[in-house]
């Protein structure tokens, strides 16, 4: 048979060549009405989306659609919605059928129809072009048929693409005439399957050619010059190695025994890609081959290979995996002083029964061996979308394809595979139509398709640069609970690693919100009252919690301190950090980092403690050990600790030996190494903070500001092209190196980077300066420094990262230029608390002060709040009750025409006048003995006679300061209408008012009363530019004799009816009190009016 495969293969290559001479009268385009019209369908022809042929099949087709469970998966669409102008082209779908194999037609097909009804609404449609299956199916896994049912499609039918063949040996002739004919083809599949002996033996010359296929390590179809149209979409057996070096290279085994079936095609083609991977690496101790079919001596060769290795590979046929593992297990090499692994691509019968149980007497003892098994297979997809998309695949195979799938039977990840095949071809295809490039051009499709990732069915696809799909694998071990394979371990194909799941779903790292308590109300870093965490409005901000010192720089010198939140978490004092992170996917490369960042324990790196991702988006909080004396930049800055060289050097030893452990850990590189990330804790050892946990505490969203540029200082010349984000740049050894010579420029001057440089230029100078690789490095001023220092300084800082060394030599360097420093640790801690000791003192003698200062600034505040005699009871602890006052007068003034100058002017406009205005009366009320209750909009309210009852001289301090402010507003001018002459109305009245503190947040004082509603209708029955008093008021100034008054009449007032008005006119008591200017921000007046800022 294969001799005629063969035979055929090189008739249509003939074939081909004399129709290439004549092209296809009909490879012109076809609309939907010329399909109709003119096209006949057959048994062996699908049409996506609608038969001509037969209307009760399309109406079942079109109920089945309504009803599925995934309506974006439907293979139909509704009729009608094609348009008359809808071009159709052809797509040729070849597979075996009823070979009962995981990749033949009647399995994979329905994933096929799916993908394709997808792609013509997704990406098509837009183009008014719609994909139609042409279906060819041949009986056996072999290139007899397959090439002729190609020819057939494409010569016939004019397909532009194939999906299919799976299976190697029919794959292969297809994709030369594919190449050929500039096609592309997609296979979900496209490695040997298993296969009989006698399909294996038939011919030398297959078994020379697949020979010489995997003993270049090449693979079948890996060399794509060859197949240049060819993409598959599953995995590659040349890739193998590279799963099992990862594993072999996880558990540091150095001698590894492989056993090769060679009578069984499968297991003998992995078996050679793996001898010969296995010895490139110099990881192969022992090979031998068996022939699977005879009755042999397992534990010979068991035996044989013992004399070599502990690790054994069995690359055999189903049934023989037990008879091993049997053989292992009575020579009592299941003990766990083994191991061996074998290959199960996805459990099928079709690769063979490779379980434990047969149901014999040997199970127990088969059981007990397989624990000793590691099993390499496929990743298998578990999302919810896959199931759904599992579900239509069985409920379609049943009605298109009369199959039925078995109990327990799984839709394999083959079956994805086709889907994902066709979906990356609708991708490619609308790309191409997008461009304006041309449907037919196979070369040009394929490219598109080869070295990109999307988001398919089986989860995240990547295609390489040569067409094959960069599969993920998973290591299983038997579960000796339940006797089952269980996934312990993944490999991504994208990272060429090995994963531990047992490790990495290790979730003890979580943390729930209730049990972090955040620490309130301490002091310069001691301990204050507990709160726990509001889930609902996260913001650590608000509870004012700092640790460390403040730094003395200024914004424009070096970026701020940024504070951190000190929590308890299960009675321990943490380390609060936030981070913004729109969404936290458990991803494994996420959960590796966490992992890296648990497993790290230095006496000099910081602790990570656990994050707590169960917030409202998009808060992160990450948990680390608390480190009491803040950072190395804190340190740096604060004047009061003295830093002699011993203190110095003992703090870069310690940045050494931290780093020297990070570089050797799994955590490889730390990225972000400034002196900010140094911490130094109790005892005055400096920890490194900040590593690792790459994807967590990337931020979302970021801002080029000041501090952002300031960060850059700290990265090496050639991460700079390479930096979007402060600490998202690649990060490496020799670029923490650089950031560690940068820490050293810090020490030695006791400033920031580039200290010397940044009084002289901007931080974008520098940077460009830096990044020129011109040999621009910061100046050293400090003539004390050690001279190997400055040296190894400079080695750290190197243009070229070759030429800076390793934490390793410069550890070893430190050591040499630390004997003549802090010979005993001990002792340099203890004379080190001695000068803590000496300075605490005045430290606290400051501290004192500021809180002197804080709390009268604090007083003034709540004076500019309440009535001063207020403000003492309530400071004082006393409880503020309501008074009741039978004597005051009130003043109201509200703008004229404020509403209409409110629509004619900006908002901002608006509260620069209203400062303004507000700031002049503020003034003017100075001066008098009144208090100015409150401000709504243009409404202005005034009081005189209480708290403190001042006689009856409140009626004259309101009319003395009416008479001011009037005069004040005459002369008024609006900064952005300077033409605009602003005029206000007055009201006055004088009685009995209630008078108490409202609220407890904000507390407000309030008056209560009938004279309120009074006062406020003398003023708004009043008119513009004078000041209207009531005869209570009026009866009160009559006793001074210094005010001139002119009756009004009557005027109706609402709720008192008609009253006896009059104006105010003068006073005969001359320019009392006149406004002078308040100087706004003074030692003594620590707060300023209301938006004094504007008002300047």
């Amino acid at each position: 048979m294969h001799l005629l495969g063969i035979s055929i293969h090189v008739f249509f290559l003939m074939f081909a060549n004399c129709f290439s001479a004549h092209p296809n009268p009909r490879r012109n385009e076809i609309t939907w009405d010329d399909l109709n019209k003119d096209i006949s369908l057959d048994s062996t022809t699908s049409l996506v989306g609608f038969n001509a042929s037969d209307a009760g099949l399309e109406q079942r087709m079109y109920e089945r659609s309504r009803e599925s469970k995934s309506p974006q998966l439907s293979r139909y669409t509704e009729v009608g919605e094609m348009s008359s102008t809808m071009r159709v082209y052809n797509v040729g779908v070849l597979m075996a059928s009823h070979l009962d194999s995981p990749f033949d037609l009647e399995r994979c097909g329905p994933a096929v129809d799916l993908a394709l009804d997808e792609i013509n609404k997704v990406f098509l449609k837009p183009h008014n072009i719609t994909l139609l299956k042409k279906k060819g199916s041949y009986p056996s896994c072999s290139g007899a048929r397959a090439p002729g049912l190609a020819a057939d499609m494409y010569f016939q039918d004019d397909v532009i693409a194939f999906i299919g063949p799976a299976c190697a040996f029919a794959l292969e002739p297809v994709a030369r005439l594919a190449a050929y004919w500039n096609k592309p083809i997609i296979t979900g599949m496209g490695d040997q399957p298993p296969s009989s002996e006698g399909e294996l033996t038939v011919t030398s010359g297959i078994l020379g050619r697949i020979h010489k296929w995997k003993n270049e390590n090449t693979g079948m179809f890996k060399d794509k010059s060859k197949y240049p149209t060819l993409t598959r979409m599953s995995y590659c057996q040349c890739r193998l190695i590279l799963v099992f070096a990862s594993v072999i290279r996880q558990f540091n085994w150095n001698h590894v025994a492989l056993l090769v079936d060679r009578s069984e095609l499968f297991s003998w083609t992995v078996g050679k890609n793996l001898e010969y991977g296995l010895r490139q690496e110099g990881l192969l101790s022992f090979v031998k081959e068996l022939n699977g079919n005879e009755e042999e001596v397992y534990e010979n060769y068991l035996k044989d290979a013992s004399m070599y290795a502990r690790v054994v590979i069995l690359s055999v046929r189903g049934v023989l995996v037990r008879k091993f593992m049997l053989a292992a297990h009575s020579l009592g090499m299941t003990n766990g002083e083994w191991v061996f692994l074998d290959v199960e691509i996805f459990q099928s019968e079709y690769w063979g029964d490779k379980g434990w149980e047969m149901k014999d007497e040997h199970d127990a003892k088969a059981r007990k061996a397989y624990e000793a098994l590691l099993r390499v297979s496929l990743l298998q997809p578990t999302s919810p979308k896959f199931q759904d998309f599992a579900d239509n695949v069985r409920e379609n195979a049943l009605y298109d394809y009369n199959y039925t799938f078995g109990e327990g039977e799984e839709v394999n990840f083959f079956i994805g595979a086709f889907y994902d095949g066709v979906y990356l071809l609708g991708m490619a295809l609308n790309e191409t139509l997008t461009e304006g490039g041309d449907i037919r051009d196979g070369v040009n499709i394929t490219r598109r398709m080869w070295n990109r990732t999307f988001e398919g069915i089986t989860g995240h696809v990547r295609i390489d640069d040569n067409g094959d799909r960069d599969a993920d694998y998973s290591i299983l071990d038997l579960d000796p609970i339940n006797g089952k394979f269980s996934v312990v371990a993944h490999y991504s194909g994208v990272h060429k690693q090995m994963k531990l799941s047992k490790e990495l779903n290790n979730m003890s790292w979580r943390v729930r919100p209730d049990d972090v308590l955040i620490e309130m109300g301490g002091m310069f870093g001691s301990k204050g009252g507990l709160q726990r965490l509001d889930v609902e409005n996260i913001s650590l901000q608000q509870f004012g919690i700092h640790s460390g010192r403040a730094s003395i720089a200024s914004f424009t010198s070096l970026p701020p301190q940024v504070y951190t939140t000190i929590g308890q978490f299960k009675g321990e004092r943490v380390a609060i950090k936030k981070v913004n992170v729109k969404k936290v996917d458990l991803t494994p490369q996420l959960l590796w980092e966490i992992k890296q960042a648990r497993d790290v324990s230095h006496e000099n790196t910081v602790r990570f403690v656990g994050a707590c991702i169960d917030l409202p988006r998009p808060t992160v909080l990450i948990l680390t050990e608390y480190c009491s004396r803040g950072s190395l930049k804190d340190v740096l800055e604060n004047e009061a600790i003295e830093l002699d060289w011993n203190f110095r050097m003992s703090l870069i030893h310690d940045i050494v030996k931290g780093m020297n452990y990070l570089h050797n850990s799994d955590v490889a590189a730390h990225g972000k190494l400034r002196s900010c990330n140094c911490l130094i804790d109790g005892r005055f050892v400096l920890k490194i903070s900040d590593f690792g946990l790459r994807t967590l505490t990337t931020p979302s969203d970021f801002v080029r500001d000041q501090n952002y540029y300031l960060k850059l200082l700290w990265i090496a010349p050639e991460l700079l092209p390479l930096t979007t984000i402060p600490g998202c740049c690649p990060a490496t050894q020799r670029g923490d190196v650089y950031s560690f010579g940068i820490i050293l420029e810090e020490i030695v001057n006791r400033g920031g980077p580039y200290q010397e440089a940044r009084q002289q230029m901007d931080v974008h100078t520098i940077l460009h300066k830096v990044r020129q690789c011109n040999g621009f490095r910061p100046l050293i001023r400090e003539r004390e420094c050690p001279p190997d220092l400055l040296e190894l300084m400079e080695k750290c800082w190197a243009d070229n990262q070759e030429e800076r060394p390793t934490f390793s030599t410069i550890r070893s360097n430190i050591r040499t230029i630390m004997k003549g420093f802090c010979e005993n640790l001990m002792d340099d801690l203890l004379n080190r608390m001695e000068q803590y000791a000496n300075n605490l003192e005045s430290l606290v003698e400051e501290k004192t002060r500021q809180l002197s200062l804080e709390k009268q600034r604090t007083e003034e505040l709540l004076y500019q709040i309440l009535p001063r005699p207020v403000a003492q009871q309530l400071m004082a602890g006393d409880l503020v009750e309501p008074e009741e006052f039978s004597s005051v007068t009130i003043y109201f003034s509200d703008i004229v025409g404020f509403t209409e100058l409110c629509a004619r002017s900006s908002p901002m406009d608006v509260v620069n006048f209203l400062n303004d205005l507000y700031s002049t009366f503020d003034r003017i009320i100075g001066f008098y003995d009144v208090y100015k209750v409150e401000t709504i909009g243009d409404a202005y309210l005034v009081v005189s006679g209480l708290p403190e009852p001042n006689g009856d001289k409140h009626a004259r301090e309101i009319a003395l300061m009416a008479l001011d402010i009037l005069r004040a507003v005459s002369s008024f001018n609006l900064r952005h209408k300077p033409e605009y002459k602003i005029q206000i109305r007055i009201g006055m009245h004088s009685g009995s008012v209630c008078a108490g503190v409202v609220g407890k947040k904000m507390p407000h004082y309030c008056l209560f009363g009938d004279t309120v509603n009074t006062a406020s209708r003398m003023e708004s029955t009043g008119q513009p530019g004078k000041i209207h008093v009531s005869s209570a008021t009026k009866a009160i100034l009559d006793k001074f004799g210094t005010f001139q008054m002119e009756q009004r009449g009557d005027v109706e007032l609402k709720g008192k009816g008609t009253v006896t008005t009059y104006w105010l006119n003068s006073t005969s008591e001359g320019e009392a009190r006149p406004p002078t200017p308040q100087i706004l921000t003074t030692d003594e007046v620590p707060f300023p009016l209301l938006f004094a800022g504007m008002g300047k």
